[in-house]
């Protein structure tokens, strides 16, 4: 049964002075039989947390409130400093489409490549199956990556990023796409994945979003939780939801 705990669960990163790494400060810190203490900044204090099964859990707040970090602090990319995380079911982070991907090889030994690091086997049914929702021509899929445009190149991380839903689905903001003649089908998928999931966690600063998707909000300040609320049921409008991922995505992750 898929379930997440954190217990007072604090997170510290180290702050490196430059100024202070000279041979000679280091010289006379050794000699004078001193320490070097090192300088740190608690992005997380005291987290409580606990999802179970069936919750779609929004993490809320602005920019620098911890929602990023305590979301990759549940994936198990930052080491906790205090407290415990405990969680049961395979946790899926899906925190940036390019992520793994490798712009010099083909297309389809990327969705090989990014099959294999989520563990499942890249069967020859489960790469066609994935590759037939990109709507991509064939021959394309024997091309590396760098020739593909930035619309193209996401079709093609979308897809097999979506592919599978896994027992803990952990998402930095909603991930869609940007080419008008997809977003619609992509928009979907997204759904079919978060309602398949047992657990999902999303951290985003949409809020209607959230409110749309999630079962619960935890609104977060300066890496603390200031609240937790259940969402109040609202009468259902189709509206669609804010697109997240832009072609930009895949500058900043170095695939341009």
């Amino acid at each position: 049964m898929a379930s997440i705990s954190l217990e007072n669960v604090t997170l510290d990163y180290p702050v490196f002075d430059l100024n202070d790494k000279s041979l000679k400060r280091r010289l006379l810190t050794v000699v004078g039989g001193q320490r070097e203490k090192a300088s740190v900044i608690r992005a997380l204090h005291g987290i409580d947390l606990e999802i179970k099964p069936g919750e779609r859990v929004g993490l809320y707040g602005p920019n620098g409130s911890g929602k990023t970090t305590l979301l990759r602090t549940i994936a198990g990319i930052f080491p906790i400093s205090g407290g415990q995380i405990n969680s049961t079911g395979h946790i899926t982070p899906l925190l940036g489409l390019a992520i793994g991907a490798n712009k010099e090889i083909s297309a389809e030994d990327n969705i090989r490549l990014l099959l294999r690091v989520d563990g499942i086997k890249p069967t020859a049914d489960v790469v066609d199956s994935i590759w037939d929702f990109t709507e991509l021509k064939d021959k394309m899929r024997r091309l590396p990556l760098r020739t593909f445009s930035s619309g193209m190149l996401m079709r093609v991380l979308f897809s097999v990023s979506t592919a599978f839903s896994p027992e803990i689905l952990l998402l930095d903001e909603w991930l869609s796409v940007v080419d008008k003649t997809f977003s619609k089908k992509a928009e979907q998928r997204m759904e079919d994945l978060v309602s398949r999931t047992k657990i999902l966690v999303i951290a985003s600063h949409n809020i209607n979003m959230l409110e749309r998707v999630c079962t619960r909000i935890v609104c977060l300040d300066e890496g603390r939780i200031i609240s937790d609320e259940p969402v109040v049921a609202k009468p259902k409008v189709k509206e669609p939801l804010e697109v997240a991922v832009h072609d930009s995505a895949i500058t900043s992750q170095g695939l341009s």
